[in-house]
C-alpha cells in the first residue's frame, strides 16, 4: 500500500466506506528535526577544514574518512526514522468514522478510531505566532463515548477546515445523508 499516493485504502478499512478528508501533522513538525540533522552534517565539512592542514591528518586520513562515513550513515537513518514518522502519522475522515495512525516506533503504532455517532463536541487550539501564521493547531474532540471522553490531534494543518469536515460528516451521519464523492 503506497502510503504517499492512496487516499482510498487504509488498513482496516470497511468496503462500503468512503475517505473524505486524508491529513498528516503539519510539515513544520518534520521541518525542525530535519534542519537539525542538516546542521549536524556540515559537522565533518567544517572538522575537515581545521583538521585537513594539520601535520598528522596524512596519518589518519583514513580513519577520518571511515568516521566521516560512519557518521553521515547515523544521521540518514536519523532522518530516516523521522521521515518515516512524519509520513505513517495520519488522521482519516471517512463518512463513519474520524481514524488516527500513530506511528511511535519501526514495530510500534497506536490506532484510534471515533465513530461519527459519538462525536459530542470539537475544539480547537492554536498556540503561538507560529501557528497561527503557518495555519495549524490542535484539534480536541469530545465523544459519548465510554472508554475515552476526549482525543487530542497534534499540529494538524488548517484545523478549521478539519473541524468544518467533521463536523459535516457529523451532520450528514446523523441526517443520512451520502457522503460527497471524491
Amino acid at each position: 500500500m503506497p502510503i504517499f499516493s492512496s487516499n482510498n485504502s487504509f488498513r482496516g478499512k470497511d468496503p462500503d466506506e468512503q475517505v473524505v478528508l486524508l491529513t498528516r501533522r503539519h510539515w513544520i513538525r518534520i521541518f525542525g528535526p530535519l534542519f537539525v540533522l542538516s546542521l549536524f552534517a556540515l559537522a565533518p565539512i567544517w572538522l575537515y577544514f581545521f583538521i585537513g592542514q594539520s601535520f598528522w591528518y596524512q596519518t589518519f586520513s583514513d580513519l577520518y574518512w571511515f568516521l566521516s562515513g560512519l557518521y553521515f550513515f547515523i544521521l540518514w537513518n536519523a532522518a530516516f526514522y523521522n521521515l518515516m514518522i512524519y509520513a505513517l502519522n495520519t488522521v482519516i475522515v471517512t463518512n463513519k468514522r474520524v481514524i488516527e495512525n500513530e506511528q511511535k516506533g519501526f514495530f510500534k503504532y497506536n490506532l484510534n478510531e471515533l465513530k461519527l455517532y459519538n462525536i459530542q463536541d470539537i475544539s480547537i487550539k492554536v498556540y503561538g505566532i507560529f501557528a497561527a501564521i503557518l495555519n495549524y493547531g490542535d484539534i480536541e474532540i469530545e465523544t459519548a463515548g465510554a472508554e475515552q471522553d476526549k482525543f487530542y490531534f497534534n499540529a494538524l494543518p488548517r484545523p478549521r477546515t478539519i473541524k468544518t469536515t467533521i463536523m459535516n460528516m457529523v451532520s450528514r451521519f446523523h441526517n443520512h445523508i451520502p457522503p460527497p464523492q471524491p
